[in-house]
């Protein structure tokens, strides 16, 4: 069996970083309960040939990883479902948790099937409630194509540290699979549920609506009708920050037209939903070799992209600083407006591509990126993170909305919470 020195697993952390909130116990029992030997001849049945589980596994939130060596050296990754997390709302059901895991399984398999340059793991199979091999495993899974390689995050936490030209690299391929989405779009806002037999996408309720405790799942066609729901699934949260955020939101939605339709015949694109670096996985030089983790594409409005990690916040504090050489934070906030101007000018370019293709977006991830629109949407959805920086995500989400001064902001922002 040959065994490559660089298997991914070497960067895999096990239990480092789950000390918290038994969560490190919540592994343990998982492990305890996962059935290896069962995965191993799964995988053998597909591979046809023996394979090898390596000792290190990659855990999230809801699921925990192992990775799985072939005679041939080729890799297979088994994705094992965690038991319920603790955090997810008492509301959320069983059969909601598998609508969402289904999505994500047709969303790949869609995705594979009309774009071929996006590079998505082969889904070898999925085993899930009823299924006789996930009893034996114990445990829901997936068994996907594995790859040399590890998560952009992991190789490099803050890309803005690299060298302009690996930045310009990364960016490149980073847009282009995000406009390469946006070529698909369709007339509701919704998950990929399932494929037709004619090998169209069937959009039914977003799969994260339970999660995310929105009454109303969709599918929506209009994106007012998206807002509305995600600002009222806010509301009803116990924070403050949130709820009066959510009173900002809804006030925004109903006295401007900055989250409306974008067109007479609104199409929303295809969108991953949370393509940041540690869903990319790349190889030594920062080749993209793979987009991992689906669970939450959905079709979207436009509005919804914003600056990922490691971009700041584009408000005013930024541009003050930016402004101000001689501040503390300059050296650092400069750094990462390079790499933001970057992110943006790629998009620019993929976009001049696709014109010259044949194939032009009905938006503009650009413009979009740069707009107020997209900056209330980003500190809207940034509420609750850091508590300490919630009124000032409010303050802008009020500025970027009406353009008010700071005084006026302030009146609004304390009128709407008297009214409360």
């Amino acid at each position: 069996m040959r065994i490559s020195m660089n298997l991914p697993s070497k960067r895999w952390s096990s239990f480092d970083g789950w000390d918290y909130n038994g969560m490190r116990e919540r592994l343990q029992a998982a492990l305890d309960n996962i059935d290896k030997p069962a995965l191993l001849r799964h995988a053998e049945r597909i591979k046809g040939q023996q394979v090898i589980m390596s000792e290190p596994f990659s855990a999230g939130q809801y699921w925990i990883c192992f990775e799985m060596i072939a005679e041939d050296g080729s890799l297979v990754i088994a994705r094992v479902r965690l038991p319920r997390h603790p955090d997810v709302p008492a509301t959320v059901r069983e059969e909601d948790e598998e609508y969402g895991i289904a999505c994500e399984v047709a969303t790949m398999e869609f995705v594979r099937q009309r774009l071929s340059a996006i590079p998505i793991p082969c889904l070898y199979a999925y085993e899930g409630p009823g299924s006789q091999l996930a009893a034996d495993v114990g445990a829901t899974y997936m068994l996907l194509e594995g790859f040399y390689g590890n998560t952009l995050q992991d190789v490099e936490f803050d890309i803005c540290n690299l060298p302009v030209a690996t930045q310009e690299h990364i960016m490149m391929q980073w847009t282009r699979v995000q406009a390469e989405l946006a070529t698909l779009t369709y007339s509701q806002i919704g998950s990929v549920c399932s494929i037709s037999p004619s090998g169209e996408p069937i959009i039914g309720r977003l799969a994260a609506s339970s999660s995310a405790e929105l009454r109303d799942a969709g599918p929506f066609s209009r994106a007012v009708e998206y807002f509305t729901a995600v600002a009222n699934a806010t509301a009803g949260k116990l924070d403050s920050s949130a709820r009066l955020g959510a009173l900002v939101f809804r006030d925004i939605l109903d006295k401007t037209t900055l989250f409306g339709d974008l067109g007479t015949v609104e199409q929303f694109p295809l969108n991953h939903m949370d393509l940041g670096t540690q869903n990319i996985l790349v190889d030594d030089a920062f080749n993209f070799i793979a987009i991992i983790d689906w669970e939450f594409a959905q079709t979207a409005p436009w509005q919804v992209n914003r600056y990922p990690m490691p971009f700041p916040l584009l408000g005013s504090d930024t541009e003050d600083i930016l402004r101000d050489p001689s501040h503390l934070a300059y050296r650092n906030v400069i750094r990462q407006d390079i790499s933001r101007r970057i992110y943006c000018q790629k998009f620019q370019e993929a976009e001049r591509t696709f014109q010259e293709e044949g194939r032009p977006l009905e938006g503009s991830f650009a413009d979009t990126l740069n707009s107020s629109a997209s900056r209330i949407y980003a500190c809207f959805t940034s509420l609750g993170r850091l508590h300490q920086a919630d009124r000032g995500l409010l303050r802008e989400m009020v500025h970027f909305a009406f353009g008010w001064g700071a005084n006026k902001v302030e009146q609004y922002l304390w009128e709407l919470e008297q009214s409360v």
